[in-house]
């Protein structure tokens, strides 16, 4: 073990559990109200499209293309600064950055204003990744050695529930105040959430001075270092691509993947979708924990990954119960939350509920193993680097599946295939090849430095 590594042991055993933890749930809180402001649009897109008028294709570029463009060009060279000038300084740039978005583009709703909404969504998505991969390299600085999967995990729950609460209130409050207010209230939700992450870096500039902890960094900014990344490192970024491209596309198409194949309200397969998001907050930070107990970070990523193939094949070709079987109102119904009378309550749905909620819990357990991984198998000062071309290739990736997955529904009207069947076999053979990534993963560790397969601290 070197010296810097060693001390750097020694001074983090000296921070108390009350800062480390603090620090996390800071961070998470600033990233939850990100998540927030990236999903919001969804649940007004219908009143954008009235108001503003426009078509349907141009809110999703407003909504989704106009975030990912700056994400795409952005990505390697906002890790590469970051590891250069630290995740303080860097995160707090591209925090500014979210937060300028956010109010460009309350502006251009208060002017009904198209383009202005875009360039504020453009802005706002150049400072999206590259606060998350701060936020990766702050958490790794204090956790790492100790409950690094744990926090990682518990992080990820959080930001789950950015989405999760989007969801839930932004249709609500868009009725109840008006869209254009809504819009506002998004910005004041970031301006809180950057002043969080100030009151952080001072916290954590004070603990710096305590304690022998310091942040490594890049001498200079080169990108030649993207080359000298482990082999392991492009093993678990080709899972992270294929995976999440095994998910994220199919709930972007859920609810009409379940209307087609199982004739399933609108509502109610939302519903069901809706279960992949609250199972991955309950399990996520279980996995975690698990992870920092017993190590087996590869063997957990083969097992996530090998349950996207029977899943999907499953949704795919396997019979649900009939419509007529199916409820029409919510089991139970608060305010904004609707809960319908799914399995168990509502048997003759085990298909295709029983794979959404293993869906739920694979897509606990891959990330839960995977994003602490990086951070023991690439050295601190490149850590950045990494996680920016994590972030990189899976944004590619997603940019290209998620139509795929759109027109997996048409070849049924000239072939053999039902409704969504293609898509369904090409989500399995994206999570076949994720699982054969793993694989390698798990033989190329046994000759790293240091194994992400035993425990944490290790």
């Amino acid at each position: 073990m070197s010296q810097a590594v060693a001390a750097g042991l020694d001074g983090r055993a000296q921070v108390s559990a009350l800062f480390r933890w603090s620090a996390l749930f800071m961070m998470s809180f600033v990233v939850l109200g990100v998540y927030y402001a990236y999903d919001a649009l969804n649940p007004i897109g219908g009143m954008l499209v009235r108001e503003l008028g426009i078509s349907e294709a141009e809110f999703g570029v407003l909504k989704q293309t106009a975030v990912s463009i700056p994400n795409v060009l952005i990505l390697i060279v906002g890790g590469i600064i970051i590891d250069r000038i630290g995740a303080r300084l860097g995160g707090g740039i591209f925090a500014f950055a979210c937060l300028l978005g956010t109010l460009l583009t309350a502006v251009g709703g208060q002017m009904e204003s198209y383009w202005v909404m875009f360039f504020g969504r453009i802005l706002f998505g150049s400072g999206v990744e590259s606060l998350l991969i701060a936020q990766n390299k702050i958490i790794t600085k204090w956790f790492a050695g100790k409950e690094l999967s744990l926090a990682f995990a518990i992080n990820l729950a959080i930001c789950r529930f950015g989405t999760l609460f989007a969801f839930m209130s932004v249709n609500g409050m868009a009725n109840s105040m008006g869209w254009q207010n809504t819009l506002w209230a998004i910005a004041g939700l970031m301006a809180v959430c950057f002043a969080t992450f100030i009151v952080y870096t001072f916290m954590d500039r004070h603990m710096e001075r305590k304690v022998s902890v310091q942040e490594e960094k890049s001498d200079q900014i080169d990108f030649k270092q993207v080359f000298g990344l482990p082999a392991s490192f492009w093993f678990i970024t080709a899972l992270c691509v294929t995976f999440y491209c095994a998910v994220f596309p199919f709930l972007d198409f859920a609810t009409q993947v379940f209307e087609a194949r199982f004739g399933m309200s609108e509502a109610y397969g939302s519903t069901v979708a809706g279960a992949v998001i609250m199972l991955t907050i309950v399990f996520t930070p279980f996995f975690g924990w698990l992870c920092d107990r017993i190590g087996r970070r590869a063997t957990m990523m083969i097992i996530g990954a090998s349950l996207i193939v029977p899943i999907h094949l499953a949704i795919g070709f396997l019979g649900g119960g009939t419509p007529a079987a199916r409820p029409a109102e919510p089991f139970l119904d608060i305010v904004v939350f609707q809960w319908y009378a799914v399995f168990p309550f509502n048997g003759t749905d085990a298909i295709p509920i029983l794979p959404v909620m293993c869906l739920g819990i694979a897509f606990s357990l891959v990330p839960a193993a995977m994003w602490p991984s990086v951070a023991r198998m690439v050295d601190q000062k490149r850590l950045g680097t990494a996680y920016g071309i994590m972030f990189l290739i899976q944004n590619i990736g997603l940019m290209g599946m998620s139509p795929m997955v759109g027109w997996g529904k048409l070849p049924f009207q000239a072939s053999a295939f039902g409704p969504f069947q293609v898509s369904m076999m090409l989500l399995a053979g994206l999570g076949l090849i994720g699982a054969i990534f793993a694989v390698l993963l798990k033989i190329a560790d046994r000759k790293a430095a240091v194994s992400i397969e035993v425990p944490e601290g290790r």
